[in-house]
């Protein structure tokens, strides 16, 4: 009597193992044909967008991807560079990637000799500053750059005056 009821349950185990199996089949399948469908504009207008929408949003990548790239070079110009420019891209709805951010680290060490520190301090705050369109985060080296140029030059005056 035992056996049987033991057999019974592992039975029904193993019909529910089943039919998760299958539900995770189905929710796998699912899933996987969400992740394929991709929203591709048919300009003819027999979609869902019509052509204006579509050359708007197409026109907006172009347009982001043409500032940040001469942005990023504009500071790549003007300083040194410790890595290569780095974009983050996303996808067009011509299936084009289009660069939406990007960044350039430039080289802030500074030398010991207090002159040539001060020299490099005008430099990093040109490169941070060069493009016209300034971000938060170029304002805050620049400031930064300029802030630690005072303060050497303060040291250098105190040192003049001892």
């Amino acid at each position: 009597m035992v056996v049987n009821e033991y057999s019974n349950e592992s039975q029904l185990y193993l019909q529910l193992a089943q039919k998760l199996g299958e539900k995770d089949s189905v929710n796998k399948k699912d899933i996987q044909s969400s992740f394929l469908k991709v929203d591709i504009v048919d300009i003819t207008g027999e979609n869902k967008y019509d052509k204006n929408d579509y050359q708007r949003v197409l026109e907006k990548f172009k347009n982001s991807d043409s500032s940040i790239r001469t942005h990023e070079q504009a500071h790549a110009a003007n300083g040194n560079t410790t890595t290569p420019i780095a974009y983050k891209y996303q996808v067009g709805p011509d299936g084009k990637m289009y660069a939406v951010g990007g960044e350039v680290r430039l080289d802030t060490s500074l030398p010991d000799d207090p002159k040539a520190a001060a020299f490099k301090l005008g430099h990093i705050q040109r490169a941070s500053s060069a493009p016209s369109d300034m971000s938060g985060a170029d304002a805050n080296i620049a400031i930064q750059a300029n802030l630690n140029k005072m303060l050497l030059q303060l040291q250098g005056d105190e040192y003049a005056n001892q």
